[in-house]
């Protein structure tokens, strides 16, 4: 069992998130990936969904276009 929660903990990513603004029903910020010592800047909460979701799935070179 113990080795089940050491598997869990290295799978874990933390996000800081910082609400900057609340435009058009939406958030604006950026989000910072802890273990990765990386920032990005999102425009809406879907962006910032989209982010997070990319890191889930292992995937850091996630990017939003304009």
């Amino acid at each position: 069992m113990k080795t089940d929660m050491n598997k869990k903990q290295k799978n874990t990513r933390t996000f800081l998130i910082k609400i900057m603004d609340q435009q058009n029903g939406t958030w604006q910020g950026s989000v910072t990936w802890v273990e990765e010592h990386r920032e990005q800047h999102f425009r809406s909460a879907l962006e910032l969904l989209k982010l997070i979701d990319g890191a889930l799935d292992n995937n850091y070179e996630v990017r939003i276009e304009e």
